[in-house]
């Protein structure tokens, strides 16, 4: 081993020469010699800056000392065709005779088979196809600053035009996203606030007045004015009744308490009741076609039970600790209770916190087939019916009542016991009396 030291080599073979050695080839290392100078390898910059120059003096001045004489006077060009200006002078229309006019041309609407929704922009179409990207960027940053936006909900957002188009999803999962929820929101609260009848009155801005005046907690909407003014919500609330009435519910506690604020000191919760649905079904009908679905059904109050509390939103005590758990939401099915504590680690005892617990009204009510609907020689069925917050103590044993509800399972052990397999008991759970 020679003690000189090594002094470093001008020429180091590269990565390709490397793989050409090991590959059986002959290394060009000896014949290699670098670069001397930069411009061999980049070549003759100055022509590059030349162009580059050229470049930037061709570009567009905005501003300039002459700017001001863009704006100024134009008459040769600033003409109009007097044939095309209305130059009528009209005088001031009263708010009954434009609510006259405007009947008047749903009238005529109506008759010539034509639908105009709230929504319709008279304009031509072409011109909406520029404003459609800057509605998909709104959609975008409004889901953005909820900070739950996936890329999934991105793709929603940017194709909510068409909100029928559900992707694949089934109309549950499709109406539990981020976008579609927004865009249900977006619509139910126009249709609140802008559907007119026939004599121009605001409906639905009305009745919540009313409601608000009696202390209430619920109006009633109309399924036949949401299917001719909003369509979509008309067809995927009874397809997804759950997850509508939530949103719906939620619209409804917004508007109320942007029209009354401090309306939150009467009721916490604001509830939608949707009467009028087309289809009427008989007890004896109901299989699992309509599970999870919203129907509309008659029958007669035999049983009812008292107005109960019904544990809402549950807040625990830790018995150990004394940390205080939750909100949680209860659900009609299962009873939610907390895993373990978050400030002991406990996994229990927990103690509900009486005062901190929020309660709503429950009643159980059972609904027989009215007499004169029975086949006969046929025993007439009965159903449970499950009547929560202000629909509770509205009728009486032998009253003929009209539900509409959601026609829904719940487990039963009882049940599971006597018939040696799993099976369900189904319930309605009241929307409109």
């Amino acid at each position: 081993m020679s003690d000189t030291p090594s002094s470093p080599a001008p020429n180091l073979p590269s990565d390709m020469d490397r793989r050409n050695f090991r590959s059986g080839m002959t290394s060009p290392v000896g014949d290699f010699e670098p670069f001397e100078d930069e411009a061999e390898i980049l070549g003759d910059t100055t022509v590059r800056e030349e162009v580059y120059d050229e470049e930037e003096a061709d570009g567009e001045e905005l501003f300039g000392d002459n700017m001001e004489a863009d704006y100024r006077p134009a008459p040769h060009l600033d003409r109009y065709d007097m044939d095309e200006l209305d130059t009528e002078e009209y005088s001031d229309i009263s708010q009954t005779d434009r609510a006259a006019a405007e009947a008047e041309m749903r009238r005529r609407d109506r008759e010539a088979g034509v639908h105009r929704d709230h929504q319709d922009l008279f304009y031509d179409k072409s011109d909406d196809e520029d404003d459609i990207p800057r509605a998909k960027r709104r959609a975008a940053e409004k889901a953005a600053e909820l900070g739950t936006e996936t890329e999934t909900d991105t793709e929603m957002v940017e194709s909510i035009e068409n909100l029928e188009d559900t992707k694949g999803h089934s109309i549950k999962e499709w109406v539990s996203m981020l976008a579609p929820r927004t865009e249900i929101s977006n619509r139910f609260n126009s249709f609140l606030r802008t559907f007119v009848d026939e004599k121009g009155h605001y409906v639905y801005r009305e009745r919540i007045r009313r409601m608000c005046e009696q202390n209430n907690s619920s109006f009633v909407v109309s399924y036949t004015d949401l299917a001719h003014n909003q369509h979509v919500l008309a067809y995927f609330l009874p397809e997804a009744p759950f997850q509508m009435l939530d949103i719906m519910d939620k619209v409804a506690k917004e508007m109320v308490l942007s029209l009354y604020p401090t309306y939150e000191r009467v009721t916490n919760e604001i509830h939608v009741r949707i009467s009028d649905l087309p289809l009427v079904e008989e007890l004896r009908t109901f299989r699992k076609l309509h599970l999870n679905q919203l129907v509309r059904t008659l029958g007669v109050v035999t049983a009812t039970t008292g107005v109960l509390p019904q544990l809402s939103v549950i807040k625990y005590d830790c018995v150990k600790c004394g940390y205080v758990l939750g909100p949680f939401v209860q659900s009609q099915n299962t009873e939610v209770k907390p895993g373990s504590c978050p400030e002991c680690q406990s996994v229990g005892p927990f103690s509900i916190n009486m005062e901190q617990t929020l309660y709503r009204n429950y009643q159980k009510i059972t609904l027989q087939e009215s007499p004169g609907r029975i086949p006969a020689g046929r025993i007439p069925r009965s159903k449970d019916c499950v009547l929560l917050a202000d629909l509770c103590d509205q009728c009486k044993p032998g009253d003929e009542i009209e539900v509409t509800g959601i026609y829904t399972n719940n487990y039963d052990g009882s049940l599971n016991t006597e018939q040696g397999f799993p099976v369900f008991a189904t319930v309605l759970i009241a929307n409109h009396l």
